[in-house]
């Protein structure tokens, strides 16, 4: 699963042609880069990664690379997996730990200023990066450098790439154990957004280097991680975001120490549109929280209430950390069972409730408190929470429900990862010291539309609440739900709206002209008293035999009818007469668009003409 073989170069150019017309949605001279994901192109094969998801990555690349080829963005060099987070440096594995790193290789790298050995005290940079689920020991060793890294630009176009500097932990050894004594060597690195000086090491942020040389808008990233099985494309915008990825509210929560904190205030299960669940829902929410370190995280960052904890959003652990007994409460409401010697809640696929949990509408959802003190509700339906455990932690693959009760070693902060952030819409804007919070879609998501985030931004636009259970519906095909209405914002709907009214309209005046006209052809043939002769009707039937559309014969003979040319009916502007082509020799103008009511003119000569008739008649 973790491989990133090479493959064909039909399927990589059918790849790059859906990435180029994704690209094609993007907001002209916006300041912004979109970063490519490890299931964006098969030159990664599946491109995803385990053994607790399966989880899709970030790819960046080692050194300074230039793009030769619109076509093909990545041919200098391959691409590393990385978690994107809100750490402040970048974590890879060298080719030691078996990964791609190679210090001797790299012309731009620094002397090591940090080493890491495993006698390391435990506060020190080791315990900063971890990549396993929190209760499992993760192991590392290595050093500190800072060298050269470059980050593509999915969006294709000029620039391609971003070379910047970056402060990195390159791990030598990289060993995580599980409880049941299996232990894993991880692949996927960590791609720290943070500001280095924020923990008093040397370098500068990658951020902030772009938005220096023009790149980005902003020091700022908006993540939406998305879900691998249900091949959701992942979202990573630098320097802006995807409105479509944003629903409801946004919570917005002030960064004071440089880490991207959230205050969690409620965990709860519940379900769309079921009345009758065949399982437990409500809060699970301890009152008062029972771990003595939350109060720690509250005081530390100043925010929450006394009843909520910290939470940080973070990609590069899989698992949702809560405290005890969180977790527990809600194994008690769903068909999972507890694996001690895993650690880990199994789904129990047996149970009748199972189906209904996953397919009907169920989710665990999290409420937070904002800075603004607004409360923000984020739904992650249990589809998402439906994860599978491979080897090495187990023999056969088996599903799993990734919730965890966890003590927060006296930190006072608890962790949201990839479980999570599947979905969950999670950005930071450091210019403006702001954590960004937001329901993110389904997988059947609206258009892209990226929208920049600028220095001062705290806030972003995205779609109505209503777009949560939109996206869902293909998911949740057997659950009843009231139709809802267009997430298109008014302006779209005014838009259409203004088509349908002027389309009828214009119906309307050519039926009123057509049946006017009709009137005063009856009128003239009573005032006449004589029938058209034949060579009349004939005339009619050759109407339009000089037109591109040719007359239509009649099934029956005896009584021939004609058929209305293929002309286009053609409008010009609406100040403007316009001119409804019937065929090539004959054309009908009808009145501007006005509030007036336009008669013939007195002078017309097929007025005067039946009026002489009628003279003729009298006498």
């Amino acid at each position: 699963m973790t491989t990133m073989t090479g493959s064909a170069s039909r399927p990589k150019v059918m790849a790059l042609a859906v990435l180029v017309f994704l690209s094609l949605g993007r907001v002209a001279d916006a300041k912004f880069l979109q970063m490519p994901f490890t299931t964006d192109f098969d030159v990664f094969g599946t491109g995803l990664y385990g053994p607790d998801g399966p989880w899709q990555a970030v790819g960046v690349m080692l050194g300074s690379h230039q793009r030769k080829s619109m076509l093909v963005p990545f041919e200098n060099g391959p691409l590393v997996a990385v978690w994107p987070s809100g750490a402040s440096m970048v974590a890879l594995h060298s080719t030691k730990a078996g990964g791609q790193y190679n210090i001797t290789h790299s012309g731009n790298a620094t002397k090591p200023f940090l080493k890491v050995t495993e006698d390391s005290p435990h506060d020190s940079v080791s315990h900063l990066f971890r990549f396993a689920d929190l209760n499992s020991n993760h192991s590392t060793t290595g050093a500190l450098v800072v060298d050269a890294m470059t980050f593509p630009n999915l969006r294709f176009e000029e620039p391609g790439y971003a070379n910047v500097q970056a402060t990195t932990y390159v791990m030598d050894s990289s060993v995580i154990t599980y409880p049941n004594n299996k232990t894993y060597n991880p692949r996927a690195g960590i791609l720290g957004f943070g500001r280095p000086s924020d923990l008093e090491f040397p370098g500068t942020s990658v951020l902030v280097q772009m938005k220096e040389t023009g790149l980005i808008s902003s020091s700022s990233f908006a993540l939406h991680l998305a879900s691998a099985p249900l091949r959701q494309r992942g979202s990573l915008i630098l320097g802006g975001y995807e409105q479509n990825r944003v629903i409801g509210p946004v919570g917005a929560f002030d960064m004071r120490t440089g880490m991207p904190v959230t205050y969690l205030t409620d965990v709860s299960i519940g379900s769309e549109g079921v009345e009758r669940q065949s399982w437990e829902s409500g809060s699970v929410w301890p009152n008062p929280v029972m771990d003595e370190a939350s109060r720690v995280g509250i005081a530390r960052f100043g925010g929450g209430t006394k009843n909520s904890i910290v939470a940080v959003p973070n990609p590069a652990v899989p698992g949702i950390y809560l405290p005890p007994p969180v977790c527990a409460s809600a194994a008690k409401k769903l068909p999972v069972v507890w694996k001690e010697d895993l650690g880990y809640y199994l789904w129990d696929t047996e149970d009748r409730r199972y189906e209904d949990v996953i397919n009907l509408g169920g989710y665990m959802a999290f409420t937070f408190l904002d800075s603004q003190d607004a409360n923000i509700t984020i739904k992650v339906p249990f589809k998402l929470l439906n994860l599978t455990l491979e080897a090495p932690i187990v023999d056969e693959p088996v599903l799993y429900f990734p919730c965890h009760d966890t003590n927060s070693f006296n930190s006072g902060i608890w962790e949201l990862g990839r479980a999570f952030l599947q979905a969950a819409f999670f950005g930071v804007n450091y210019d403006s010291n702001v954590t960004l919070l937001a329901q993110a879609p389904g997988p059947d998501m609206e258009q892209s539309v990226m929208r920049s985030l600028e220095p001062e931004d705290r806030n972003m636009t995205g779609l109505p609440v209503k777009a949560f259970v939109n996206s869902w519906r293909k998911e949740w095909p057997k659950l009843v739900m009231p139709e809802t209405e267009s997430t298109l914002s008014s302006g779209a709907l005014a838009g259409i709206v203004i088509g349908v009214i002027g389309g009828l309209g214009l119906l309307i005046a050519a039926g009123w002209f057509f049946w006017r006209r009709r009137q005063r052809s009856q009128g003239a043939e009573q005032l006449s008293g004589e029938a058209p002769s034949d060579s009349e009707m004939k005339s009619v039937a050759e109407l339009d035999s000089r037109g591109k559309g040719d007359a239509k014969e009649c099934p029956y003979p005896e009584k021939p009818f004609v058929e209305i040319g293929d002309n286009a009916v053609m409008e010009l502007d609406s100040k403007r007469v316009r001119t409804v082509v019937v065929n090539q020799d004959a054309s009908l103008s009808e009145a501007p668009s006005s509030p007036g009511v336009y008669e013939m003119p007195a002078d017309n000569p097929f007025l005067d003409g039946d009026k002489e008739k009628e003279r003729e008649s009298q006498r």
